[in-house]
């Protein structure tokens, strides 16, 4: 066929480029050759012309300031026809429209349009859900923009570094614009929320050899909530005297009580002992006296005391739990010890499985359990 490039066959290269970059961000697997075979068979070009174009589009967005997809390295001999018509697809445009350098969707840029839809959506949301709101305001919005949107502004995405956004060193309470949400879970269950310093942690981009990205950078978690607010804990029992032995009847009553409390509400305690045999869940210790009723998602009232919002755990084990040093594998069920732990005894509970209630019904929800592990930081 004619070497010209149509505008069907520059649209259908940005429509899968953005796909595969949509796919990327969201942690799903695709092939890019698999790609290539179906738009050369669709417009009976060869699969390495397509494999090029790909690299103009990557060159393109690099000149834009835009993040473009790992192992597609920017190709710039794009050709002086075709790269003002890429730059219109990109920009959310016809292949047509005049080049004004304005934005399509509500005069915002289409990351904006993504961290939008969250707010709107009371702070929580799938990608699906984020793409119907969107979609109800704007009818032609392209979705395969989103799924890169939300990584790139999701503080403890790994796939957001790849983004010229976030190509330098910084911490994530330096005020960054685009520093906004944080990432639960991978794959069709992934949901985004609002970032919160206090809930999530501080996070940095820093330089990371190993990254797998043209940037070289990496991220991690520099301040951990958890360990913050024990911190902060210990400091104020210390400055006002939290503990007073004067009264040995009182203080008796002061340890009976926090160890109630630290077993659970009693229904909630009693129904997970049923549940789990009276067993801890992760060690199968059968020693009652020292098992305690541990929420996955932190206790916000009756509605968490449910058998599937819970663990059994020796108390030791919830403790570390409560910490974030011991995680469940939402997916395997299987325990995560953390790297603080390696050389203790805990190091040997790495991999073990999950003890399973007998009945279905009380099985400990794979949400919850997503919920804990996003927020341990390692």
């Amino acid at each position: 066929m004619a070497s010209g490039w149509s505008d069907d066959e520059l649209a259908a290269s940005v429509a899968a480029y953005r796909d595969m970059a949509a796919k990327e961000g969201a942690g799903e697997a695709y092939s890019k050759r698999q790609v290539y075979r179906e738009l050369a068979n669709r417009f009976n070009r060869s699969e390495k012309a397509f494999e090029y174009r790909m690299q103009n589009i990557s060159a393109v967005l690099d000149e834009l300031g835009q993040p473009w997809i790992n192992g597609l390295k920017p190709a710039a001999n794009v050709g002086e026809g075709v790269k003002p018509r890429l730059v219109a697809l990109l920009q959310g445009q016809t292949a047509e429209a005049p080049q004004g350098g304005s934005y399509r969707y509500g005069g915002q840029p289409h990351w904006k349009l993504a961290l939008d839809a969250v707010v709107a959506l009371g702070g929580t949301a799938s990608p699906q859900q984020a793409f119907a709101w969107i979609l109800a305001r704007f009818p032609d919005y392209v979705q395969s923009n989103l799924g890169a949107d939300l990584a790139a502004l999701s503080v403890n995405s790994p796939s957001r570094t790849s983004y010229s956004q976030n190509s330098k060193p910084r911490r994530t309470d330096q005020g960054s614009q685009y520093d906004r949400l944080f990432k639960i879970g991978d794959g069709p269950g992934v949901v985004f929320e609002l970032y919160d310093p206090a809930q999530h942690g501080v996070w940095e981009i820093f330089p990371d050899a190993t990254a797998g990205n043209r940037h070289g950078m990496g991220v991690r978690q520099v301040v951990n909530p958890v360990t913050t607010g024990i911190a902060d804990a210990v400091q104020e029992a210390e400055n006002t005297g939290a503990f007073d032995a004067k009264n040995v009847e009182d203080a008796r009553k002061r340890v009976l009580a926090g160890i109630v409390r630290r077993q659970g509400q009693p229904a909630f305690r009693k129904a997970l002992i049923d549940a789990y045999g009276g067993s801890c869940a992760i060690t199968g210790c059968a020693l009652i006296a020292i098992l305690e009723a541990a929420h996955v998602h932190p206790y916000r009232g009756e509605h968490t005391n449910v058998v599937s919002n819970g663990l059994l755990l020796r108390t030791d084990i919830h403790t570390l739990f409560d910490l974030r040093l011991i995680a469940i594998d939402p997916e395997t069920l299987t325990v995560l010890v953390s790297p603080e732990l390696d050389g203790t005894d805990y190091a040997r509970l790495r991999g073990g499985a999950l003890l399973a209630p007998t009945k279905v019904a009380h099985w400990v929800s794979v949400d919850a359990l997503t919920w804990h592990r996003s927020r341990c930081g390692w």
